[in-house]
C-alpha cells in the first residue's frame, strides 16, 4: 500500500491573508509617513506652493501727472476708460487650455469689432505687400541690431527658436498648432490624423480667414511678451459701455477675459505746443525697459516718448514701483479673479506747470502759420515772374531740378521768451499736429509719422541754420566793447571787400547795389541797413577768436540748457569748428560735416592717382595719410604746406619722389586741404553770419533776450513747478545765470538803437511795418537775416529776431522760416504777434470805470 502525503488547504489561505495583510500595512505605512511629512515636516513649503498657485498680485495704477500751463490749463491728462483685458498664466498650456483660450480670443474680439472698437495691437509677422511673403515687422527707424534683439526676445517667449523655425512662415506654422488654429478643412483633417491624442480628448481646431488668425494670434504673443508679469494685458482700450456689459455678462464664458478700468492720455488743445509737450507711448525697446525695469516698470507700461512727457517722466510717471498699488487676489482655473484678499491704492503721478501760456501760444501757432502761408504764396508768384526769371536763367540752367528739387518754405516756428529770466513763453511750430491722433494710433497717427515734412520734430531745439545778419549784433558789440570801433566812428561801404579776395566776380560785397546809400555809417546806421561791408571790415578787425568769444559771451556756442529732448549746441565759425585735428574724424565727432567731405575727398584722390600708376594703397594707409595731410594743414602756415605735403605721402603710401613732385597729386589735394583751413575770408563771413556758423532758434532767443535786458544770459527754462497730486510744490523754477556781458560803457544801448531803425522809414523791414503796423513799428527794436542757402535766392533762409517793448523789454521774439526768402518777410509773423501782445498790454492796463447801479436808472 503507498503513502501519500496531503496539504492542508487551511494553512495556504492562512499564509495568503498574512502576505495580503503585511502589503496593507506596508501601504499604509508609505501613506501614513507622506502624510507626516506633508503636515508637519514640509508643511510650509506645500502652503507656500499652493498659495502661490491659488493667488496672484496684481498692481494697479494711478494717474499720469497733469501737464498744464502757467496759468493751469490742462494740456495734458489722464482720463478713466474701460479696458477689455487677457490674461493666461504661464503654466496652462495643453491643447484643452489652448482650445478654451483661443475661443474666448475670438469671441472677444467679434464682440469689441462689433461694437465699434479694435484690438489695440498688430501681429509681429504680417504679409509683404509686393511678394506676398511672411515678414517680421518689428518696427522702423531703429538699428538692425535693435530689430535683432527683439526678433529674438518675441522668438524666446513664444518657443520658435531660429534653429527649428528660421522663417516667419514657420512661426506661423507651429503656433497654428498650438492655438488650435486651421485655415482650411483639409487642415483640420491633417492635424486630425497627426493629433491622435487631441482627437481622443474631442479638442478640436478653430477654422479661421488669416485675419482673424493674426489677430488672435497678436493677443497671445502680446501676453507672452509680458507672461513674466504675471499682469493681465489691455488688448482693447477705451471701449464703449456695450462691450463693457457684453464682456461682463458672458464672463464665465470667456476664459482670461476680463474688463478693467484704465486711463488714457488726453490732450485737451489737440495740436496746441504738440512738439513741446511731446506724447506717450510703448516702451520703445527691450534695453529701455531693462532700464526701467529696475524703477518697477512693466515691459507693457506707457511712457513718455517726447518732449515734457518725455524729460519730466520721473515726475510724471505713475508706473514706478514708489507710486504703484497692487491687489493680492485668488483666480480660478479659468484665470476669473474669484476673491480680492488684500490690496494698497496707487499713487497718481505729480503735476508739472509749464512757464508757457497758453494764450500766447495760441497767437503765436497762428502768426507763425500764417506767416509761411504768405511766404509760399511770394514765392510762388516770383516762379513765374518774367523777371525773376530772367535775372535766375543762368542758375536755373545749371542746376539738375531731379537731383536737386526747388525747396519753398513749408516750415516756420517761433520762440518768445520773457527778458527778465529767459523763460519760455511760446513756442510754435508750423506744421502741427493732432496728439491725440498720435496717441489714438490709427491711420491719422500713422499719416502723421509719414509726413515728409518732419511733423513731430521740434525745430526750435532740434534744427541748426545759417543765421545772415541777426548775427551782426555780436560783431557790433564785438568792435565797440574791444576799441576797434568807436560808438560815434563813421565808416563807408566801398563797394567790393577785396583785402582776401580781389577777383571781382567772386570777392564779396554788399546787399544793395548804390553803395552811395551805406555811406558815413555809425554802428547805429551799420544795423539799421544791415551793411555787410561794414560788418566784413568790423570782423576782421576782430579777428577770428575774438569774434568766437564774444559769440560765446552771448551763449550762442553752448545748448541753452531747456528741458526737453533733443536741443544741439549752435555751432559759430573758428578754425576748431571747421576741423578740430584733435577730435576723431566723422561727423559724430566734428562740429560740421566739412571735415569728413575732405577726408573722403582726399582718399578717394589719392586712391585714384595711385591705380593710374600701378599702385594699390590700402583703406587703413589712405586714412592715415588724409588724416595726416588735414591736421599739417591746420598746424602749418599755407605757405608751407607743399614740403610737408611730400613727406607725408612718401612715409604713409612710399609715394615715389617723381609722384610727389607732380602737380596732379599735389594740387587738388592741396585745394581739399584749403576747404579746412580758417582764414580771414572766413572770417569776415562769419562776421554777417555766414560761413559754416549754424544755431538754433533757441539759442537765438535767448541772444537776442541777452541784448534786450542789458547782457544777462540765462538758462532758458520751460517748466515752472513740479506739484504733488495733494497740490505740494515739489520743485520750484529759478532763473540760473549763464554769464553776464561786462558792458560799462553801455554799448549795448547803440546796438538797440540800431535795431530800434530797422523797422521805420529807412530801415530793411519797412515795408512790413505801415498802415496799421506802422504803431508796432515804434515799440520794437528789430532785425532782419537773409542767410544764403543755394544760388537760388527763393531758397534763403529767413529770420527776423525783435524785442518788445522798446523803452523796457518785456519779451524776446524769433522768427525762423527754412527757405523763406528774406529776413524782411520773416517779420510778418513777429509783427502780428507783437502787435497782439501790445493790444493785450494795453487791456492789462486800462482802467475801466463801472456806473453805479442807481445811475443806471432813467
Amino acid at each position: 500500500m503507498s503513502q501519500t502525503t496531503s496539504h492542508d488547504p487551511q494553512k495556504k489561505i492562512g499564509w495568503r491573508y498574512i502576505v495580503f495583510i503585511l502589503i496593507l500595512l506596508l501601504m499604509f505605512g508609505y501613506l501614513a509617513s507622506g502624510l507626516i511629512r506633508l503636515q508637519l515636516v514640509n508643511s510650509d513649503e506645500y502652503a507656500q506652493k499652493a498659495e502661490s498657485v491659488r493667488t496672484k498680485t496684481i498692481y494697479t495704477l494711478g494717474k499720469r501727472g497733469n501737464i498744464t500751463d502757467a496759468d493751469s490749463v490742462i494740456l495734458a491728462k489722464d482720463e478713466d476708460v474701460f479696458n477689455v483685458t487677457f490674461y493666461k498664466d504661464a503654466s496652462e498650456t495643453s491643447r484643452q487650455d489652448y482650445h478654451d483660450y483661443t475661443e474666448s480670443i475670438i469671441n472677444t474680439l467679434e464682440i469689441i469689432e462689433r461694437n465699434g472698437g479694435e484690438l489695440a495691437f498688430d501681429y509681429v509677422i504680417q504679409r509683404n505687400e509686393e511678394t506676398g511673403e511672411w515678414e517680421f515687422n518689428f518696427g522702423t527707424g531703429v538699428s538692425e541690431s535693435v530689430l535683432e534683439t527683439r526678433e529674438n526676445q518675441w522668438r524666446s517667449n513664444n518657443y520658435v527658436t531660429a534653429r527649428y523655425y528660421p522663417t516667419p512662415a514657420d512661426c506661423i506654422e507651429k503656433l497654428k498648432k498650438t492655438y488650435r488654429i486651421v485655415q482650411s478643412e483639409e487642415e483640420r483633417e491633417a492635424i486630425k490624423a497627426e493629433d491622435a491624442e487631441a482627437e481622443r480628448a474631442h479638442v478640436e481646431c478653430f477654422l479661421l480667414d488669416e485675419e482673424t488668425m493674426l489677430k488672435v494670434m497678436a493677443v497671445y504673443s502680446e501676453m507672452q511678451m509680458n507672461v513674466f508679469n504675471s499682469q493681465p494685458i489691455p488688448i482693447a482700450t477705451n471701449v464703449r459701455y456695450e462691450t463693457v456689459i457684453e464682456v461682463e455678462t458672458r464672463s464665465m464664458m470667456l476664459p482670461g477675459m476680463a474688463i478693467a478700468v484704465g486711463t488714457q492720455r488726453v490732450y485737451p488743445k489737440h495740436s496746441l505746443a504738440a512738439q513741446i509737450i511731446g506724447y506717450t507711448g510703448k516702451i520703445p525697446s527691450r534695453d529701455k525697459w531693462i532700464e526701467l525695469q529696475q524703477q518697477g516698470y512693466s515691459y507693457n507700461d506707457t511712457i513718455g516718448r517726447d518732449g515734457i512727457e518725455s524729460s519730466m517722466e520721473t515726475w510724471l510717471t505713475q508706473n514706478s514701483s514708489l507710486r504703484k498699488g497692487y491687489r493680492i487676489v485668488e483666480r480660478n482655473n479659468w484665470s476669473k479673479v474669484v476673491r480680492e484678499l488684500s490690496s494698497q491704492a496707487p499713487q497718481d503721478g505729480n503735476n508739472v506747470k509749464l512757464t508757457l501760456k497758453a494764450s500766447y501760444q495760441q497767437a503765436a501757432e497762428r502768426a507763425v502759420a500764417y506767416n509761411v502761408e504768405k511766404i509760399r504764396d511770394e514765392q510762388e508768384e516770383l516762379m513765374v515772374d518774367s523777371g525773376w526769371l530772367e535775372k535766375n536763367r543762368t542758375d536755373i540752367a545749371k542746376r539738375n531740378w531731379e537731383q536737386y528739387p526747388l525747396e519753398l518754405a513749408e516750415h516756420g516756428v517761433m520762440v518768445v521768451l520773457d527778458v527778465e529770466d529767459d523763460s519760455v513763453l511760446a513756442m510754435a511750430n508750423f506744421p502741427t499736429y493732432d496728439l491725440n491722433a498720435l496717441v489714438a494710433a490709427g491711420k491719422d497717427a500713422r499719416a502723421i509719422l509719414a509726413d515728409d515734412r518732419n511733423l513731430m520734430l521740434n525745430y526750435a531745439i532740434g534744427s541748426r541754420a545759417t543765421p545772415g545778419s541777426i548775427f551782426k549784433m555780436v560783431t557790433g558789440f564785438g568792435v565797440l566793447d574791444s576799441g576797434e570801433l568807436g560808438p560815434e566812428e563813421m565808416f563807408s561801404d566801398l563797394g567790393y571787400y577785396t583785402k582776401y579776395n580781389d577777383d571781382l566776380a567772386t570777392a564779396p560785397k554788399c546787399w544793395v547795389s548804390n553803395t552811395k546809400l551805406h555811406h558815413y555809417q555809425t554802428i547805429v546806421e551799420a544795423i539799421q541797413n544791415s551793411c555787410n561791408y561794414f560788418f566784413y571790415d568790423m570782423a576782421d578787425r576782430l579777428g577770428e577768436e575774438r569774434l568766437y568769444r564774444y559769440a560765446t559771451d552771448f551763449g550762442l556756442t553752448s545748448k541753452t540748457g531747456i528741458e526737453l529732448p533733443g536741443e544741439v549746441r549752435s555751432v559759430v565759425g573758428s578754425q576748431d569748428t571747421l576741423y578740430d585735428p584733435t577730435k576723431a574724424m566723422g561727423e559724430a565727432f566734428q562740429d560740421t560735416s566739412q571735415p569728413i567731405i575732405v577726408f573722403n575727398a582726399i582718399k578717394k584722390h589719392l586712391r585714384q592717382q595711385g591705380a593710374s600708376r600701378g599702385y594699390e594703397y590700402s583703406d587703413e594707409k589712405l586714412s592715415t595719410a588724409a588724416k595726416r595731410l588735414m591736421d599739417m594743414a591746420v598746424q602749418t602756415d599755407q605757405g608751407d604746406w607743399i614740403p610737408h605735403m611730400r613727406t607725408i605721402l612718401m612715409e604713409e603710401l612710399h609715394m615715389t619722389k617723381e609722384m610727389v613732385y607732380s602737380a596732379s597729386v599735389i594740387t587738388d589735394a592741396y585745394n581739399y586741404m584749403n576747404d579746412i583751413k580758417w582764414g580771414g575770408q572766413q572770417t569776415i563771413l562769419c562776421g554777417i553770419g555766414q560761413s559754416v556758423t549754424t544755431v538754433t532758434p533757441i539759442a537765438v532767443a535767448r541772444y537776442v533776450a541777452a541784448v534786450a535786458n542789458g547782457g544777462f544770459v540765462y538758462n532758458v527754462s520751460i517748466v515752472d513747478s513740479i506739484i504733488s497730486p495733494d497740490g505740494e510744490i515739489l520743485f520750484q523754477s529759478e532763473r540760473q545765470e549763464v554769464n553776464q556781458l561786462e558792458d560799462p560803457n553801455n554799448y549795448l544801448a547803440k546796438i538797440r538803437e540800431g535795431m530800434a531803425g530797422v523797422t521805420d522809414d529807412t530801415g530793411t523791414a519797412k515795408k512790413y511795418f505801415r498802415g496799421e503796423y506802422a504803431d508796432v513799428a515804434k515799440h520794437i527794436g528789430a532785425k532782419t537775416g537773409t542767410a544764403q542757402v543755394t544760388s537760388i535766392d527763393l531758397e534763403n533762409n529767413a529770420w527776423f529776431v525783435c524785442f518788445a517793448p522798446l523803452e523796457e523789454p518785456e519779451i524776446a521774439v524769433v522768427v525762423f522760416v527754412p527757405h523763406g526768402y528774406s529776413g524782411g518777410m520773416a517779420a510778418i509773423g513777429a509783427r502780428d504777434f507783437v502787435k497782439w501782445y501790445l493790444d493785450q498790454t494795453t487791456l492789462r492796463t486800462t482802467d475801466y470805470y463801472l456806473p453805479l447801479g442807481n445811475s443806471l436808472a432813467p
